[in-house]
């Protein structure tokens, strides 16, 4: 432990050297190439080995960090460790918000997979990358423009030629392409959230887990526009025209919602994601983030329909805070609240499917949810809600003696009959005193003599 203590002081008072800082100065044009220099990159530290942790957030412009001497004095800042410190792949319009909706340009495309947790955890960092690239590279997804490797495990990187203006559609089409590769390496643990906020780590600083270094391998040459990465995607169904068209077509039409049944769906859904916590031991690793976003746009959204605006949204930020603190490692307060307060200008109607896959919900998970489920947990719930309905109606069917009326009234004639037969009279004298026919009392006899 002493060691260990001994090497994160040393580490902490290291300065990036000339020779250092032109590696991550040339790397950085790379990966920013056709960046606008008024826009801005992210960068932040995030020390997780003191009690509390330590995040330190700050923006720089692409044009700073283009500058060698720039480059230098922020990395040297006494404000910045070597050790855990990240920057945005993707540029931002404004200096503070980091949200997706203050994207500016799509610069990178990036695939994190954490191949420690997989089947192929023995492979060295040298065999794994090596296995890449003689299995799936080229074949099975396009050759990434570089590989950081961050200590721990690897960020696959697409850089974009001509950095594209992040609009929706823009960032519909780079979701869909980091999904489809996510997919295609999902063996190895790729991490399956989609995100273009995502950050990766400076060369030539340390991972706190492992205290191994930052390093990289590129891939010259390799630079793509989203149409060129689009091809390695599967084709759309054919319905999707039509349904696109379509689309087009409702675009102009209001909806008429049920404010009563709107309200009860989005208070149900906030109950769903609190039983999800429970169902999941309170960890939910990889999935608190969006957990946390999403319980608070559906809480703004239920507050809105009967309070204003600036009381929704503080009553939203209260609610999903403690939702938060219900995790096991609940995530830093000012970070959550930061990446989460988007939803206070603008609320996202998800329907079920899209949150099932978000959060990776089970079919077992679903059993328990309310309305959080599948067409397929709806059907079986329709099915069973089916069965126990019709075992009802034959329950008020019956009478005190548990016959239907029909069994009941064959059950009078029965006894009408053994009646007149204790009396003396004969059979047909019996059916003609019931009205009923011969055949029916020898039946009935018969049934009696066995």
């Amino acid at each position: 432990m002493a060691v260990a203590v001994q090497k994160i002081n040393n580490i902490q008072n290291k300065k990036f050297t000339d020779k250092e800082v032109k590696e991550i100065q040339k790397f950085l044009r790379d990966m920013l190439i056709g960046a606008k220099p008024e826009q801005y990159i992210k960068i932040f530290n995030n020390i997780d080995y003191y009690a509390n942790g330590i995040y330190i957030y700050r923006s720089y412009t692409v044009k700073q960090l283009r500058s060698f001497k720039v480059l230098k004095e922020i990395l040297n800042n006494s404000r910045f460790e070597p050790i855990n410190l990240f920057y945005s792949v993707n540029t931002y319009r404004e200096y503070k918000n980091s949200s997706e909706d203050n994207l500016g340009a799509i610069n990178n495309i990036l695939i994190d997979i954490d191949y420690k947790k997989s089947l192929f955890k023995n492979l060295s960092k040298d065999e794994f990358i090596q296995m890449l690239e003689l299995e799936y590279f080229g074949q099975v997804i396009p050759c990434p423009s570089a590989i950081i490797y961050t200590g721990n495990n690897f960020h696959i990187t697409y850089k974009i030629k001509y950095p594209v203006n992040a609009t929706d559609k823009a960032k519909t089409l780079a979701r869909r392409i980091q999904k489809e590769i996510s997919n295609k390496l999902s063996d190895f643990n790729a991490d399956k959230s989609v995100n273009l906020t995502t950050s990766t780590r400076f060369l030539h600083t340390y991972n706190s887990k492992t205290m191994d270094i930052v390093s990289t391998k590129i891939y010259k040459n390799k630079l793509y526009e989203l149409r060129e990465l689009q091809k390695w995607m599967p084709k759309l169904p054919n319905w999707y025209d039509k349904w696109k068209e379509q689309k087009k077509k409702n675009k102009g039409k209001k909806k008429v919602y049920n404010f009563f049944n709107l309200y009860n769906l989005l208070v149900t859904r906030l109950g769903d994601l609190e039983k999800l916590q429970e169902l999941r031991n309170f960890s939910c690793h990889g999935y608190r983030e969006l957990m946390c976003f999403l319980y608070r746009n559906f809480a703004m959204q239920s507050l809105l329909i009967g309070d204003s605006p600036e009381d929704a949204a503080k009553e939203a930020e209260r609610m999903m805070l403690e939702f938060n603190q219900r995790f096991k490692r609940p995530l830093i307060e000012k970070n959550i609240e930061s990446k989460t307060r988007n939803v206070e200008r603008k609320q996202y109607n998800f329907r079920n499917e899209a949150i099932i896959e978000m959060l990776g919900i089970t079919e077992s998970e679903q059993k328990e949810l309310k309305t959080i489920i599948s067409k397929e947990e709806y059907n079986r719930r329709q099915k069973e809600n089916q069965k126990r309905q019709k075992a009802k109606q034959k329950e008020l069917r019956r009478n005190e003696n548990g016959l239907t009326s029909r069994q009941q009234a064959k059950q009078d004639k029965i006894n009408n009959i053994k009646q007149l037969l204790e009396k003396g009279l004969k059979q047909v004298e019996i059916a003609k005193e019931l009205n009923i026919s011969d055949r029916y009392v020898r039946k009935i006899v018969r049934e009696m003599k066995k």
